[in-house]
């Protein structure tokens, strides 16, 4: 991320809209679980294509299928929370960043 202004955010945005499409390869429909979850640079990607109007794609492995398949509503809810605060990136400028920006956002992370 561009440490002047967000311009690295734009940027990462202008490339995603170009590409039109994010795939999200996840080893858990558990988001609390999931390993991708646990780090910013993917929950950014995602944030990002939110506000960019990319379409998000998830690749889940064969066995989230039968969750899915039988689980409710609720249960699908309550799995795909992700707790943006304890993720964590390499560098902790970016770190700052990433949750900096998304906490500012509208629906941003609750401090």
């Amino acid at each position: 991320l561009s440490s002047k202004s967000n311009d690295g955010v734009e940027t990462f945005g202008e490339n995603l809209k170009r590409i039109g499409k994010v795939v999200c390869v996840v080893d858990t429909f558990h988001a609390a679980d999931a390993l991708y979850f646990s780090r910013l640079w993917p929950i950014f990607e995602v944030f990002t294509a939110c506000r960019s109007g990319v379409d998000i794609e998830f690749a889940l492995m064969s066995d989230m299928e039968q969750f899915l398949l039988g689980a409710s509503i609720r249960q699908l809810k309550d799995n795909i929370v992700v707790d943006v605060l304890t993720a964590t990136a390499t560098d902790p400028n970016d770190e700052q960043k990433i949750v900096d920006l998304i906490n500012t956002a509208l629906g941003g992370a609750a401090l």
